[in-house]
């Protein structure tokens, strides 16, 4: 009998929470938007008008600026078409953000432009009826698999997203000259249109199998990601019939292709095969089975195959997977409490020590400060340089402006203090350069995600963002563990609020929610992508007993790249890092100073490291001063997306190779501005580069080392370009 009635106190407790919330919903609703006794209008469309890079299941919504008569609104209200064809769609009413909701009966196509019409005959609860209809257009993005074509061919499998994800890696690592096919559309044909073939983890029939094998033996280069068991005898293999989960590699770095890149031990996530080496294979990582226990069994290999030239490399491991698991964490972990705090965060899904299921942290934090994620997709493109070596080699493009190799990404949640995100923008303000160029990153700005209860005023917030400063809503789930769907309506919710306070202010596009409320895998991006937002930080550096004053990378990382859902389908939200942290317990500014040298020094542990500040301390001076100190730029996450999303729609094409030159052609986004820097290997065909133009103009270049391959580095703008070879063994010295 205590039992039952524990049970009917708890939920006797919960109904009046809920009940609580409701009536706080309400209220809060009625704050929002009261009936101001105006014309009913339009607040606001979602996506808005001319949008691109819409997601495919992007919430296609008109919100009022009153509460409107859901009597009012019918099928006919809200339509879609494409190219002048209806689209099947219902039409919803939401009381929470006074907003018609058009539902597509099927996503949206990838790469096409719809418009969405209003028609008039909405009406207010006061009878007020909006009399005219309204038309406005969006583009939606292309599919993520694909790049703009070029001498790489990425061979994945529509029913095993993770082998997708290889396309993200390229990306973010410069490369956008490859194309995609699924392996069920593969022929000979295909495969004789590309120099070198990247194949995801997919399994393969006899036919496929030695279609592979015939093509590398007739010259081709091929990289299998935990390659099927059929491919063993091409690439020189010999299979053990075992495999190892959740193990480490250590990289040959005396010579190519793992010379620069770390020379300790690093984690993979997944599962490796065991495999032998054949005569004539070679070994360029070794996996050990933990940290410190060397197998006889390779990671990563190479064979020379036949006579024409053809090579052919195995990752034993996945490594899309591993990238996408060190990034995000244990997916096993996904909604499980871990840590001791009461909200579920993301950092859960790192924390192995778990009351009662005690395990090992899913990175190692002996390894933390190194980016081993990062470091092994660069060991990726090491070895597709290594393979092309006597063919065209692959331009790529630097991964920040101006050849940066750290950036501040400064974002400040503001718990609605009086003057703590105006007082943070004036500091910033007051140290940059005179004169400084916004477009060109040289001006501090900064990102501030505050509540609506925040002393900034609407023209204030209006001000700074028409100088460069990012604001937005600080979404706040009042620190609970809410199912996806509520989470959803919060975040919908709070994004309509703070539109009615800052309508002036553009379309949201970054977050960081409070609390860091993350409830299982993937909801909260893909809650963002569905509203507009595509960049998020909520991956926070965090608690202080765990981190032990060890700055690094609990994610593995420091490039911005899109998140993955369970399935390993990519979801159009980036992922950065909040890697400086002022709660994070770690010893300032020392910690902010080792991320940066770390970057800019010879470990090469490249970054756009996120920051949180809440003006409850001087850590964003503490920032500035270390920044400024560097030569590192200050900005927002809204500078940061523009940027990442312009690189990434820039890329170099129709690549050729003869016996005086390399040619190529080179696209550029308008959103790189003249910040975009190419890289290509400063040696070709055995010749050092002498000369780069441009349409017919000279192109200065400066040569450089980057993870042990000497590259040149030179602008990029839209044009041709010629890069010629000396008549003599001339040498340039290279600079470090």
């Amino acid at each position: 009998m205590e039992g039952i009635a524990r049970v009917v106190e708890k939920r006797e407790t919960r109904g009046l929470i809920l009940i609580a919330a409701a009536l706080l919903a309400m209220i809060t609703l009625t704050a929002v938007a009261p009936w101001t006794g105006k014309p009913l209008a339009v607040a606001g469309l979602t996506p808005m008008a001319d949008a691109t890079d819409v997601d495919l299941g992007a919430a296609i919504m008109v919100t009022f600026t009153e509460d409107v008569d859901p009597a009012t609104i019918g099928p006919n209200s809200l339509q879609l078409s494409e190219m002048g064809i209806p689209v099947k769609a219902s039409v919803s009413y939401d009381t929470w953000t006074n907003s018609a909701v058009l539902t597509t009966k099927m996503p949206l196509k990838s790469g096409a432009r719809y418009t969405a019409t209003l028609a008039a005959g909405p009406r207010d609860k006061a009878g007020n009826t909006l009399e005219t209809s309204q038309s406005w257009s969006f583009t939606t993005r292309r599919d993520f698999e694909h790049g703009f074509g070029g001498p790489v061919l990425i061979i994945h499998s529509s029913d095993l997203p993770f082998s997708k994800y290889l396309s993200e890696i390229l990306r973010a690592e410069g490369i956008g000259s490859f194309e995609s096919a699924d392996i069920s559309s593969v022929t000979a044909k295909l495969l004789d249109r590309f120099d070198l073939i990247l194949i995801g983890e997919v399994p393969l029939d006899d036919a496929q199998a030695t279609l592979f094998s015939r093509w590398v033996e007739a010259g081709g280069d091929l990289i299998a990601m935990r390659p099927d068991k059929k491919l063993a005898s091409l690439l020189g293999l010999q299979d053990k019939g075992e495999s190892l989960t959740e193990g480490y590699l250590l990289i040959d770095t005396v010579s190519a292709p793992g010379r620069g890149i770390t020379g300790q031990t690093i984690q993979y996530h997944g599962s490796a095969d065991l495999y032998t080496l054949n005569e004539g294979t070679t070994e360029i990582a070794r996996l050990y089975s933990n940290v410190s226990n060397a197998t006889p069994n390779p990671a990563i290999s190479i064979r020379n195959v036949g006579d024409a030239g053809g090579q052919a490399a195995a990752f034993t491991y996945d490594l899309a997977r591993s990238v996408i698991y060190t990034r995000q964490g244990n997916p096993a972990w996904a909604g499980d409490e871990r840590d001791g705090n009461s909200v579920i965060r993301p950092n859960d899904l790192f924390f192995g020590a778990k009351e009662g299921d005690e395990q090992p942290d899913w990175n190692d934090f002996n390894r933390i400060a190194i980016p081993v994620a990062d470091e092994q997709q660069r060991l990726l493109v090491n070895l597709m340089n290594f393979m092309l070596e006597g063919k065209a080699p692959l331009p790529r493009l630097w991964y920040f402006p101006k050849g940066h190799k750290a950036v501040l990404v400064m974002a400040s949640d503001d718990h609605g203090t009086r003057s703590g995100t105006e007082d943070s923008f004036e500091r910033l303000k007051a140290v940059e350069p005179e004169g400084c160029s916004l477009a060109d990153w040289e001006c501090f700005r900064a990102t501030s995600w505050i509540y609506t209860s925040s002393g900034l005023s609407a023209e204030e917030a209006r001000t700074y963002a028409s100088e460069g400063f990012d604001i937005g809503v600080h979404v706040n789930t009042g620190c609970s563990n809410s199912p996806p769907m509520d989470f959803a309506r919060m975040f919908s919710h709070d994004l309509y609020a703070f539109r009615m306070r800052y309508p002036d202010l553009p379309a949201q596009t970054g977050s960081r929610t409070h609390c860091l409320a993350w409830s299982d895998w993937a909801s909260t991006p893909k809650a963002e992508a569905r509203y507009g937002v595509r960049i998020d930080l909520s991956y926070y550096y965090w608690p202080g007993p765990w981190i032990k004053g060890r700055p690094g990378f609990k994610t593995g990382s420091g490039l911005p790249m899109r998140y993955a859902d369970v399935d390993g389908s990519m979801i159009n939200v980036y992922q950065v890092a909040s890697h400086l942290v002022n709660e994070s317990g770690m010893s300032f500014p020392s910690a902010i100073d080792t991320q940066l040298d770390r970057a800019l020094g010879p470990e090469g542990y490249f970054g756009a490291f996120g920051t949180h500040y809440d003006f409850s301390d001087g850590f964003d001076l503490q920032l500035t001063a270390a920044a400024v100190a560097r030569g590192v730029p200050l900005v927002s996450a809204q500078q940061l997306l523009d940027w990442t999303e312009g690189r990434n729609n820039s890329h170099f094409a129709h690549i050729e190779l003869s016996q005086e030159a390399l040619t190529f052609d080179a696209f550029t986004d308008r959103r790189t501005g003249t910040m975009l820097r190419g890289m290509i290997p400063a040696e070709i065909s055995g010749k050092d580069i002498l000369t780069i133009s441009r349409d017919g103009l000279p192109v200065n270049f400066e040569k450089t080392i980057i993870k042990g391959i000497a590259y040149a580095m030179f602008p990029v703008e839209t044009g041709v370009y010629r890069v010629s070879f000396p008549t003599d063994d001339q040498r340039v010295e290279l600079t470090e």
